[in-house]
């Protein structure tokens, strides 16, 4: 879709007997749609796009049961087609105070994030008052967001027309109110209101039957309920459980409803009429800003967030950890999110060991989110995949030596500066020394209380060589036991640190050996010139 284009969609406008509307909008043509409809008109969505946005939307579908006089559904499904924006959320419109949401002429959800490529369709509460007329009445809808570049943005208006339906009728019954809170591949419940608006009447049965294969009515494909007595001009509201099948589509199903009723002895049943029940997508989630610290050999962690991408709340919601492979131990499996909005987003972090055994590279993680649907009942997301990098493996610290030699037959002060190369704060911990002869350590415990994230610190041993020992390079070995922020106390791999030896410093003016058989010659040569150089100098004198 080119930005600035205006597009126009011809869509159907389905008036289900005397039930719901249907509006469905798809390119160029009409749609094609078997139903029982006795009435079908054509309208026309208008879509604009705003030349300064950064992504960029279709308006895919529009569904509404609403009838005159009573209260019902409008739900919008958009398709975001550019790029990833978050933050988004839908507004709906309305000029004409006659078909409304409630009190107000205009509504909004919020979205969330809002991946390209992916639709949302979200649902309002529509009213058509008993004035309002049986033709169409223009809507729009923007859809508002934060762009990739942080810049608030808004699209549309996207506009296009809702005819509300005939006041359904069943005989002296009127219904008022069409709800439902269920979801694709969930059970949830249908909320119709009726009014009697003849006389009083007793032992009513109101029956409700499904007329599709999507949204069932239990085994039987009906349900009924009773009312003893119905006074004139009261209204009674009733809920049936409905199961969707988890390839429904947004859209206004039928269902055939009927009253049985007693009035002066006698039992009558009204005709059946269709009423249309708009279910809801299912519920979804997603798992954003993932990152991950896990290293072959040690303790890291996975962060990211979780986004309820609703379509409704998920009240208790809690992430489980389902599968992490081989030689991959998490501390816990499941993260406490609480109650999610649609839309919202929450942080959440694993702690993971990884055993030495482990391979360096990508890791598949799977999780799914627990929650409860709107009736109470448990319901589990479907599986949310995750890939994470585990880093080859590395030491804890890094160990660098200052003035690390010796004198043979003395002893000196080595200095150590360790570094934390752990991504955890490490604390309590103690180094330990070893080393072997010729070296000697006179103590070989040094303590550091704490070490922030590549944090340093010096600690220092006094280092001996014995006297008769040949120069040379020595190892002086050096192990860590610290302890982690969970509390645990680990050991690390051993150190090496080289040691250096060299020869004593000489005093005085000839640095003799205590080898005569080397310092012998060594002494003859030198008289020598000596005595050489004090006969020239007498002569000089003379």
């Amino acid at each position: 879709m080119n930005r600035g284009a205006l597009i126009r969609l011809t869509v159907a406008l389905l008036l289900v007997s005397q039930g719901g509307t249907s509006v469905v909008a798809e390119h160029g043509s009409p749609v094609q749609q078997t139903t029982t409809a006795q009435t079908t008109t054509q309208t026309t969505i208008t879509q604009t796009t705003n030349e300064r946005t950064s992504g960029e939307f279709e308006l895919v579908s529009v569904s509404s049961n609403v009838p005159i006089n009573g209260t019902g559904t409008l739900a919008v499904t958009f398709e975001n087609t550019g790029t990833d924006v978050s933050n988004a959320s839908i507004a709906v419109q309305s000029p004409n105070e006659s078909v409304r949401f409630g009190q107000a002429q205009n509504a909004s959800q919020f979205v969330g994030n809002w991946s390209a490529g992916e639709r949302r369709t979200v649902e309002f509460r529509l009213l058509a008052e008993e004035f309002a007329e049986l033709r169409s009445y223009p809507f729009q809808a923007f859809v508002s967001y934060t762009a990739e570049d942080g810049s608030r943005e808004r699209a549309g208006p996207f506009t296009f027309d809702v005819t509300p339906a005939e006041t359904i009728r069943l005989e002296r019954f009127e219904v008022t109110a069409i709800s439902s809170n269920v979801q694709a591949g969930d059970t949830g419940t249908i909320s119709l209101t009726l009014e009697n608006t003849g006389r009083d009447v007793s032992d009513a049965i109101v029956t409700l039957q499904s007329a599709n294969d999507q949204l069932q009515l239990g085994q039987s494909g009906n349900a009924s309920q009773f009312v003893e007595e119905w006074p004139t001009d009261e209204d009674v509201s009733f809920e049936y459980q409905v199961t969707a099948r988890n390839d429904t589509t947004v859209g206004s199903y039928p269902f055939f409803i009927s009253v049985s009723y007693r009035e002066d002895g006698n039992r009558t049943r009204t005709a059946p009429q269709v009423v249309g029940v708009i279910p809801a997508p299912e519920q979804s989630f997603s798992l954003g800003d993932l990152n991950s610290t896990l290293r072959v050999g040690d303790e890291g962690s996975v962060t990211g967030t979780v986004t309820n991408e609703g379509p409704q709340i998920a009240p208790n919601a809690v992430l489980v950890l389902t599968s992490q492979g081989e030689n991959v131990f998490p501390k816990e499996t499941e993260y406490a999110l609480g109650t999610l909005d649609r839309g919202e987003s929450i942080p959440f972090e694993y702690r993971i060991d990884v055993s030495d055994s482990a391979d360096r590279g990508p890791r598949q993680l799977s999780f799914v989110v627990g929650y409860q649907n709107q009736d109470g009942d448990p319901r589990q997301s479907e599986s949310l995949e995750a890939r994470v990098l585990v880093s080859p493996q590395r030491d804890e610290f890094a160990v660098r030596p200052q003035g690390a030699s010796v004198e043979a037959g003395s002893s000196s002060t080595v200095s150590l500066i360790i570094t934390n190369r752990d991504d955890r704060t490490l604390r309590n911990i103690d180094a330990r020394a070893f080393v072997d002869s010729p070296l000697t350590v006179e103590d070989d415990q040094a303590f550091v209380p704490r070490l922030e994230p590549n944090e340093s610190a010096t600690i220092r041993f006094t280092v001996g060589a014995n006297g008769g020992a040949l120069a040379g390079t020595y190892p002086m070995s050096l192990d860590f036991q610290y302890e982690t922020p969970d509390g645990d106390e680990e050991l690390s791999e051993t150190y090496e640190v080289p040691i250096r030896i060299v020869e004593p410093e000489r005093d005085g003016i000839l640095p003799f050996s205590t080898d005569s058989e080397l310092d012998f010659p060594l002494v003859v040569a030198i008289g020598v010139l000596l005595g050489i150089a004090g006969v020239g100098a007498i002569r000089r004198w003379r």
